[in-house]
């Protein structure tokens, strides 16, 4: 089974909770930037996969997926060290990010790879298609959001992230503040309902803090094989209770007096 990872998401515990308790069902964990997060999981590229949507704005079809939702993120702006936004202690109002220049992973990341491409802006054709489905570590994960905070960092713009996302790429010369006022990202698991099966459910049972030898398990963790009470040639063994290991079965002398 293979669970699709977007920057932020943490599913260590449960990789380790499922490999300790199905050793016998491999778990892969991989990940993957946000952008094409339902294409995963239609193409079957992941089995099941965290999304991440804002608030009233999900893509999700209940239709095709089922969602579990694990729990709401703040929004948080970017901006550089010099920003207005620094001297704000914890969050600012969205009111007051009306005016601002923002900038977008997704749009910096496209035009970056029309740039590459040699695609001019004005050529008329249609945008690349990004591929979504190629697996991200270290530095190329979360590359366009990498991108943009290069260009918040500049004094350009300022970008909008989800709280986790900011987090793990903070660089010192730009500040993160918590945006009061503003829709914030939910973030869930999510999988398609014509491939739901009992590793699925095992996995979201550990994931909603499902302990060890639950009744509502699915899969039964491994277990010792029963001791046969047969010898190896098929016969029963008597049952020795009540004599020493290694004693024949003679009777005992009496003991003197």
């Amino acid at each position: 089974m293979i669970l699709g990872a977007i920057p932020g998401a943490t599913p260590d515990k449960w990789a380790t909770r499922w490999r300790q308790r199905f050793p016998d069902h491999a778990l892969e964990v991989k990940y993957y930037d946000d952008t094409g997060q339902l294409e995963r999981l239609s193409s079957g590229t992941v089995d099941i996969g965290y999304v991440r949507f804002r608030e009233q704005e999900s893509q999700l079809n209940t239709e095709l997926f089922h969602r579990v939702l694990l729990y709401r993120e703040d929004p948080v702006v970017c901006a550089a060290a010099e920003h207005w936004i620094a001297a704000a202690d914890d969050s600012v109002d969205a009111a007051d990010l009306i005016d601002e220049a923002f900038v977008d992973p997704v749009q910096i990341l496209q035009r970056s790879r029309d740039s590459a491409a040699g695609v001019g802006a004005d050529a008329g054709s249609a945008p690349q298609s990004l591929d979504v489905h190629s697996t991200r570590s270290g530095a190329s994960l979360a590359g366009a959001e990498r991108i943009a905070l290069e260009v918040a960092a500049s004094g350009a713009g300022v970008v909008v992230l989800p709280n986790s996302v900011a987090r793990v790429l903070s660089r010192r010369d730009v500040v993160i503040r918590r945006i009061a006022g503003a829709a914030g990202y939910e973030t869930g698991l999510a999988w398609l309902r014509a491939r739901d099966s009992d590793l699925i459910q095992e996995f979201i049972g550990i994931a909603r803090g499902r302990k060890e030898g639950s009744p509502r398990s699915s899969l039964s963790s491994q277990e010792p094989p029963a001791k046969s009470n047969r010898s190896p040639g098929g016969q029963k063994l008597r049952s020795q209770s009540g004599a020493r290991a290694g004693r024949s079965g003679r009777p005992r002398k009496p003991r003197r007096r």
